[in-house]
C-alpha cells in the first residue's frame, strides 16, 4: 500500500507539468494555473507519467492477486513476476476497451452502458488472477455475471457510491486545508494521494464479488 500512494502521489508531478508544459505550448496563460508541476521538456514529463501509471498498473495487478488469494500476511514473490508483460499489456489493452464500451454504451443508451459496465467488470480481475488475455477474460466475466447483473449492480453501486462519497468529502478537505497552509500545487497533490486507498477498497470488494461468484459457479459444474 505504501509503494502504490507513493507511485501515485509521484505519477501526479509529471501528469501535471505535461499539462501545463502542453498549454504553455499552445499559447495558453499558465500563470494562475495552481498544479504541483515542475520546469520539464514535454516529452519527459509525458514518459515518466506514463512508467510511473505502468508502475501504478503493475501493482494493481499484485493488489488483485494478493486480494483473491487471500493472502493478509505477506505477498507471495512470484505474483510479483509471473507472466508480467503479457499480463500488463492485456490489462491495459482490456481495461482501453473496457472503458470504451461503457462510454460508447452510455452515450447511445444507458442500459447498455450500465450491462457492460456489470458483465465485464470482471475481466481485469480474470487477466490478473488466472493469466487470461483480454478477449478471454471479457468471455469469462461475461459467463460469471450472467444471471447476476442486478445484484452486482446494487453492490457496486452502493459500495462505489458509499466510497466515492467519503474520498470525494476527504479529498476536497485535504486540498482546502492543505492548500490554505502549504499552497494549492501541495493541496492538489496530497488530495490526489488521499483518494487512492479507496480504490484499493473498491478492488478488495471486487476480489470478494469475483471468488464468491467463480465458488458458486463451480458448485453448479460440481454438482
Amino acid at each position: 500500500m505504501v509503494a502504490y500512494l507513493l507511485i501515485g502521489a509521484a505519477w501526479q508531478i509529471p501528469f501535471y507539468s505535461a499539462v501545463v508544459t502542453g498549454l504553455e505550448q499552445s499559447g495558453t496563460p499558465t500563470g494562475n494555473v495552481a498544479l504541483p508541476a515542475i520546469d520539464a521538456p514535454l516529452a519527459v514529463s509525458v514518459s515518466a507519467a506514463m512508467l510511473l501509471l505502468l508502475g501504478l498498473q503493475w501493482l494493481t495487478i499484485v493488489t488483485i492477486r494478493t486480494f483473491v488469494g487471500g493472502h493478509t500476511q505477506e505477498i507471495p514473490s512470484e505474483y510479483y513476476t509471473r507472466n508480467i508483460v503479457p499480463v500488463l499489456l492485456n490489462s491495459l489493452v482490456g481495461g482501453l476497451i473496457y472503458a470504451v464500451l461503457m462510454l460508447v454504451g452510455s452515450v447511445l443508451f444507458v442500459i447498455p452502458g450500465i450491462i457492460a459496465y456489470v458483465a465485464f467488470i470482471f475481466t481485469l480481475v480474470y487477466v490478473a488472477v488466472e493469466d487470461k488475455n483480454f478477449i478471454a477474460g471479457f468471455r469469462n466475466s461475461w459467463q460469471l455475471t450472467r444471471g447476476h447483473w442486478l445484484r452486482l449492480f446494487g453492490l457496486l453501486l452502493v459500495v462505489v457510491a458509499g466510497i466515492g462519497l467519503i474520498s470525494g468529502v476527504l479529498t476536497a478537505m485535504t486540498s482546502l486545508v492543505v492548500g490554505a497552509i502549504a499552497g494549492e500545487g501541495i493541496g492538489i497533490l496530497l488530495s490526489g494521494v488521499v483518494g487512492l486507498p479507496f480504490s484499493l477498497l473498491i478492488l478488495a470488494t471486487l476480489a470478494e464479488a469475483f471468488t464468491q461468484l467463480r465458488e458458486s459457479q463451480k458448485e453448479m459444474v460440481t454438482s
